[in-house]
């Protein structure tokens, strides 16, 4: 019976101990407090050449294309750029566009390979993947598609941050009439990034 008490008096010891050491609000500064230096938020705006190529099942193809407009886009992630050697980068990005008469959004996520030529200026390269949103025919006929960027970075100061970047998009479809879409999207955006930190 001795042993029994002294082994749930230990037991109970051992976790009010581990309890104590433990605080998820300290390992959460810590975790911010070690990628703050990375996150950005970030504007952007530009167009973009949009081809679409229609295949319906009698053999008919037709393409067309547009020039359409970025309306906004809003993003944010994290970056990790390194001089003189190879880093990393990830975003989300919110795009609204201009698209055929109608607004359409693209939701994307993005990873890059970053180099850094010196501490102002590097240049980034990756894939995306991402979606198009907006009326119920576009929601349901166009598929999510992979595409890339490649852009170039110049650090103006502290709290602001220019990129130039070249996207492309590329996405499939098929309607209920049995008709096959190529949605390509290519142009060239003007991004305005700033770090941003989280404090707890």
């Amino acid at each position: 019976m001795k042993l029994l008490v002294l082994f749930l008096l230990s037991t109970s010891a051992f976790a009010a101990s581990n309890e104590s050491s433990f605080n998820l609000k300290t390992e959460a500064k810590k975790f911010f407090s070690t990628i703050n230096d990375g996150l950005r938020v970030g504007i952007a705006q530009g167009n973009l050449h949009t081809d679409t190529r229609v295949r319906n099942a009698s053999g008919i193809d037709l393409s067309a294309r547009e020039l359409t407009r970025t309306k906004i886009q809003l993003h944010a992630g994290y970056e990790y750029i390194r001089t003189k050697t190879f880093g990393y980068s990830v975003f989300g990005a919110y795009q609204d566009i201009d698209f055929d008469d109608e607004d359409v959004r693209n939701l994307r996520l993005s990873g890059n390979a970053t180099y850094g030529f010196n501490p102002k200026t590097y240049a980034y390269g990756g894939l995306n993947y991402g979606k198009y949103y907006g009326s119920a025919q576009i929601e349901n006929d166009f598929e999510a598609g992979m595409g890339y960027q490649l852009g170039t970075g110049y650090k103006i100061n502290k709290k602001a941050i220019v990129e130039l970047e070249y996207l492309a998009l590329f996405n499939e479809g098929r309607t209920q009439q049995q008709n096959n879409f190529d949605l390509s999207a290519k142009g060239i955006l003007l991004k305005l990034n700033t770090p941003f930190s989280i404090n707890l």
